[in-house]
């Protein structure tokens, strides 16, 4: 009976942390395809609406998949300042071979100039790559769930003004509190009972 092989958490991390230090440093399409496996065939899945953008909502298969994913992300998006938990805070799973985390980034959609901070999720799973010159712990499967609300905002040219509209509410309802009595601050509402001195 063959028993299967078992990795420590620190095993994960490793080709993780390599895709995400490679991607992060915005690292061109060939370099992140080394990072996955050729066999099993790896994929990619970023979760969402297809309608809300071209790279959402589809299963991206094989390297030629895994490449046409990250070609799409380069031609529509650019980013800056991504950043990711402290791998203390990663979620490994070493039966499933799957380790889970969050970034944070701010990006642009190029055609619209749009920008928006966000915070996504990877869920990352590993497997011994069998193909060619392969050998070790790769990336086999690659799933994201990140802001598509902001995408698809940012894609329409529409985020610039729903920002607005957003901060121009909180403005007045923030007004609005200072008016009442009802401010931020613990213990400001009491100036309405008290003459404004703040004191009962």
């Amino acid at each position: 009976m063959t028993t299967a092989k078992t990795y420590t958490r620190s095993a994960l991390v490793q080709p993780t942390l390599a895709l995400c230090d490679a991607f992060a440093s915005a690292a061109p399409v060939p370099v992140l395809l080394s990072h996955f496996t050729a066999d099993p065939l790896p994929m990619v899945h970023e979760h969402g609406l297809p309608v809300l953008a071209p790279f959402l909502g589809r299963t991206f298969t094989g390297t030629d998949g895994v490449g046409r994913y990250f070609e799409l992300i380069a031609d529509l998006l650019s980013f800056e300042k991504m950043s990711f938990d402290g791998e203390d805070e990663w979620i490994v799973d070493t039966v499933s071979m799957a380790v889970s985390l969050r970034g944070r980034a701010r990006f642009t959609w190029k055609e619209t100039g749009e920008g928006w901070n966000e915070t996504f999720c990877y869920r990352i799973g590993l497997a011994e790559d069998q193909g060619k010159g392969g050998g070790g712990l790769k990336v086999q499967e690659y799933r994201v769930w990140a802001d598509t609300g902001a995408a698809y905002l940012a894609r329409t040219h529409q985020l610039g003004e729903v920002q607005r509209e957003f901060a121009e509410r909180e403005t007045k309802k923030s007004m609005e509190r200072t008016r009442s009595g009802h401010g931020n601050l613990i213990g400001e509402g009491q100036r309405v009972y008290s003459g404004g001195s703040g004191t009962a």
